[in-house]
């Protein structure tokens, strides 16, 4: 009986189809997984294809391929000598570890060596199927229908763009059958001597016609798709039929939201800027159950920007930093409406330097002019058509002689004739929209006291109330309701919107998508069918339900536009940033009114930073007994220990000097570790802590915020869970620990709310203070 056998040259050709076809099945995890790279998986299925092809009996080949795993995954995770038994030993820890974990179905909190060892047995055997049954038995069509469904699944459900890999497929498969026909052939009827040529030759068929059908259908003229998101018609079912696909931007009708769109690289400007933030555009004030709409404008012309300032124009009565920013739309694409930064207070310079502005004082919005006009003054002044010059009456001098000028649609700028009475002419900005090719403006963005804040009360102006409390008549009442529960635990405005932005980007299971968006069934409310049906949407949908649900329980919102910060390129010689913002950076936020305080801006959307600053400046008799700095010399190293991950080490773990088995014994013993499943299951309380103990001890100190994850997902683990809505502040009140345990815990708490919502870095001395009180805690923790 002989071990080896040498493969024919077409059985070599077959095995090298079938590896570009599994390549193809591995390509989609570097774009829609967080695998680094793919190189440990394409020598996983090359060598299982190699070792199949040149060793009849598979079971020969286990401990081989076994090794080989072993390899890699020393290669990738161990820099000890691969003949040591320092790494096995390792392995076999994490592997004991986390067992219990597969058996919870907890991938997120296995290690990374257990889930690459379980993922690379797993592709090996399934190789090693696919191999015996395409290339041995010659059953290779359904391997090449089953991956033309995989592609065009992930395709059309998922973001990854599948047409090459879906032609190349076509050409290697049927290449595939072709050569495992001809190899059946050749063994039925053998070729000797020269004609053995005869059979490759045979092989110039299969591939002029595959080379003319592809080229026809890659040539050849195609529709454009009617159905360009079917995955988000087929999950609207009932919900409503899928919008029209639309490409991301800047718009100014909004009267329709929701809809599938499609990302967009375009450049819209570049920014030279001291301050990354969001760059705001216009707001709108009536929720109409579809979208949004402006109320009443309230229009002020602006002639000489030079000497033009604004005050207090969104916020007021709160500290704030200055902001200077250069914004260049020369190679990008230029708007009539202006982009800043926080508020505005004056615009330094602009090109074409004939512009002049409106400004409506609602929205805080900025339109840009091509020029002035004279005109008399009329015995009437009447009221503008919406982007409109507050004075209808004006008649324009003519096209601006530089500028990006465009004429003003007929709602904007229907020409009235000059009035007939007599009187001074006065200049007014003409009605033709400018869209500017730079300027340079000085802003400045909030720093807000939480002090002041919390204190503002709801003592609202009636002007605000009846403005930004609207909402339709035919809101569903469950929005309202949901907006109550939320907040049922918050006191003060600031705290309610606080529990509603928390409960939309983190606790509320819903996802940011683009794509898979079904739109509401006519006469279905947006926001209820974001919040309680689709559970999927974009910036759009988290801002107005936001704005919302706030409205709903009596506090005043509004939904804002413009871009997000953009992605920095670089920096000017001054070590400003330069920034690059795209059409794929437009975004929308809500803006929230508080007496005393003005507009101040917060994010709904989960996958985006904060705008708002919080200066944590609240002096409370509650947080003077649980904020002041713990003395971390009073007790000592003995007493801060109490022993129990020494314990659980010991209990848990096999001594060094025990281990003296080979690898072989190894992998048998890895077998035996689902006998020992049970008891593990037994122990997972224990063993799950002391895992958490254990990640907490390798992470490093310079990321507190993650630190602090884990810290609170042994609390939770070791007392009770954290509820929906409950703030973090709420939920470690409510836990029951011992005084020095609370007020550590209290101190972390509010060091990372001061990091994640004030946007600013952690002093040192404060991260090491925090980082000594996350060891002492997570030592006294026991299970």
């Amino acid at each position: 009986m002989s071990v080896w056998r040498r493969p024919k040259g077409m059985e070599w050709l077959a095995a090298l189809f079938l590896f570009l076809m599994l390549r193809e099945w591995l390509l989609p995890l570097s774009e829609l997984t967080d695998t680094g790279t793919l190189w440990p998986f394409y020598m996983i299925v090359a060598g299982v294809l190699l070792l199949d092809l040149v060793v009849p009996y598979r079971w020969l080949t286990f401990p081989f391929k076994l090794l080989g795993i072993l390899w890699i995954i020393h290669s990738d995770f161990f820099t000890s000598s691969f003949l040591s038994t320092e790494w096995l030993y390792n392995m076999y820890a994490t592997l004991v570890r986390d067992v219990p974990l597969a058996f919870q179905q907890d991938w997120i909190s296995m290690s990374l060596i257990s889930r690459n060892l379980l993922f690379d047995l797993m592709l090996a055997i399934l190789i090693s199927m696919v191999t015996y049954l395409v290339l041995e038995q010659r059953q290779g069509l359904w391997f090449v229908f089953l991956t033309e469904l995989y592609l065009a699944v992930l395709d059309t459900f998922l973001p990854y763009e599948a047409d090459g890999a879906i032609i190349r497929t076509l050409i290697y498969g049927f290449m595939l059958l072709a050569v495992a026909h001809l190899t059946a052939i050749s063994k039925r009827a053998p070729i000797a001597g020269k004609k053995r040529w005869t059979l490759w030759n045979t092989l110039i068929a299969p591939v002029l016609i595959l080379a003319i059908v592809v080229s026809v259908a890659y040539a050849g003229p195609k529709k454009d798709a009617v159905w360009p998101d079917p995955i988000a018609f087929l999950t609207g079912g009932e919900e409503g039929p899928v919008g029209t696909m639309k490409k991301v931007g800047y718009d100014n009708n909004d009267e329709n939201l929701g809809g599938p769109f499609q990302q967009d690289e375009a450049l819209v400007f570049v920014a030279i800027t001291n301050e990354r933030t969001y760059w705001r555009g216009d707001s709108k004030d009536i929720y109409t159950g579809r979208g949004w709409q402006k109320g009443e404008r309230e229009y002020e012309p602006i002639l000489n920007l030079q000497t033009h300032q604004w005050k207090q124009m969104l916020f007021h009565g709160t500290e704030t930093k200055e902001v200077r920013a250069t914004m260049d739309f020369s190679r990008g694409e230029p708007y009539f409406t202006m982009f800043y930064p926080g508020q505005l207070k004056k615009v330094v310079s602009i090109e074409p330097d004939n512009a002049t502005m409106v400004y409506d004082r609602a929205s805080q919005q900025v339109e840009v002019r091509a020029g002035r006009v004279d005109m008399r003054a009329p015995r009437e002044e009447a009221e503008p058509e919406e982007g409109g010059v507050p004075h209808p009456g004006e008649a324009p001098t003519g096209q601006p002689a530089s500028g990006r000028a465009v004429q003003p649609t007929e709602e904007q700028g229907e020409q009235a004739t000059e009035s007939q009475s007599t009187g001074q002419k006065r200049s007014l900005p003409s009605r033709f929209l400018l869209k500017p090719e730079k300027y340079e403006l000085e802003a400045e963005v909030p720093i807000v006291s939480e002090k002041a804040i919390m204190q503002a009360g709801s003592t609202y102006p009636i002007d605000i109330k009846q403005r930004y409390l609207q909402l339709p008549g035919e809101l569903p009442d469950r929005v309202k309701e949901l907006a109550l529960d939320v907040t049922k635990n918050a006191n003060t405005p600031y705290e309610k919107v606080r529990a509603i932005e928390n409960y939309l980007r983190t606790r509320g299971d819903y996802k940011y998508e683009t794509k898979d968006v079904p739109v509401p069934a006519p006469g279905q409310d947006f926001v209820d069918h974001f919040l309680f049906d689709s559970r999927r949407g974009y910036c759009d949908h988290f801002s107005t339900s936001m704005a919302v649900m706030l409205r709903s329980i009596g506090i005043p919102a509004r939904w804002v536009k413009g871009f997000a910060p953009g992605s920095r390129v670089g920096t000017d010689s001054n070590g400003n940033d330069v920034i690059e913002v795209r059409n794929k950076d437009a975004h929308s936020w809500v803006e929230v009114y508080f007496p005393g305080q003005g507009w101040i801006p917060f994010e709904a959307t989960s996958t985006f930073l904060s705008p708002v600053r919080i200066k944590y400046d609240l002096n409370s008799s509650e947080q003077s007994v649980t904020l002041p700095v713990p003395n971390l010399q009073e007790n000592t190293a003995a007493e801060r220990r109490n022993n129990r991950l020494d314990e659980l080490e010991g209990a848990d773990s096999p001594t060094q000097a025990s281990w003296k088995m080979p690898w072989q014994a190894k992998a048998a013993a890895l077998v035996l570790l689902a006998a020992g499943a049970y008891l593990a299951w037994r122990k997972k309380r224990v063993i799950t802590y002391w895992w958490l103990q254990r990640q907490m001890r390798s992470h490093p100190n310079e990321h507190y915020s993650d630190r602090y994850k884990l810290l609170l997902q042994m609390i939770q683990h070791l007392h009770s869970r954290r509820e929906p809505g409950e703030t973090l502040r709420e939920y470690v009140k409510r836990i029951a620990l011992t005084g020095d345990k609370r007020q550590d815990l209290q101190y972390l708490t509010h060091l990372y709310e001061r990091l994640y919502y004030g946007c600013r870095e952690m002093e040192e001395k404060a991260r090491s203070i925090a980082q000594q009180l996350i060891d002492r805690l997570t030592q006294q923790l026991k299970p």
